[in-house]
């Protein structure tokens, strides 16, 4: 990849939402939830626009990768917060759905990765691959103003174990394993000969 591609503003922005994990979970850790959502609300506009912009300048392989692992490595770090959050025991959400959603970004990613290395092709997020990451950005993005905006709002049932945030982030880990189970369906060709390439260098070692 050239340098110069790396600079394309669809990248750029790309790399913008990477670097904003870091302080968005600090503000987390501090309680400072106004902050986190500003940076959020950044980062998911960030998303938006990047694509818009690599539709027109042209997609790159290295956007093709990174936009996806950017999204997952942002939802998944407040996932973690919201199920870490010290003023609720248990945390907002219990740890198997964040457990869950892990599971089927580390496999669709690894796959991916595999593919570049054996296959050299690399495979763009699909439909549901967007349905799932913009439900996950709204869920968030809802969740976030009602803990930044809770004390005005003036409701405990905001911050508790199975309040509205447990119940929310159902659609989006719905989603998560629907698109998981696309991703495996629609690249089954890519993973079938890519086992079978597997199976051919093991039966050759043997012999």
């Amino acid at each position: 990849m050239h340098f110069r591609t790396l600079l394309r503003l669809a990248n750029l922005l790309t790399l913008l939402r990477l670097f904003l994990v870091p302080p968005l979970i600090l503000c987390f850790q501090a309680n400072w939830m106004r902050a986190a959502l500003i940076i959020f609300a950044v980062a998911a506009l960030t998303d938006h626009f990047d694509g818009k912009i690599a539709r027109k300048q042209g997609v790159t392989g290295f956007g093709k990768f990174m936009d996806p692992l950017a999204d997952k490595l942002l939802v998944v770090a407040v996932l973690i917060c919201f199920t870490l959050f010290e003023r609720v025991e248990g945390g907002l959400i219990p740890a198997w759905m964040v457990l869950i959603i892990i599971g089927r970004e580390s496999i669709v990613t690894g796959l991916r990765v595999v593919f570049i290395a054996k296959c050299g092709q690399v495979v763009a997020a699909n439909k549901w691959g967007k349905y799932k990451t913009s439900s996950q950005l709204v869920v968030i993005i809802i969740s976030l103003i009602l803990l930044a905006f809770q004390s005005e709002l003036n409701t405990e049932f905001i911050i508790q174990k199975h309040g509205p945030i447990y119940f929310m982030m159902y659609l989006p880990l719905v989603l998560t394993v629907a698109s998981g189970t696309e991703f495996l369906i629609s690249n089954r060709k890519l993973l079938y000969g890519f086992i079978q390439t597997g199976e051919r260098g093991r039966s050759g070692a043997d012999m």
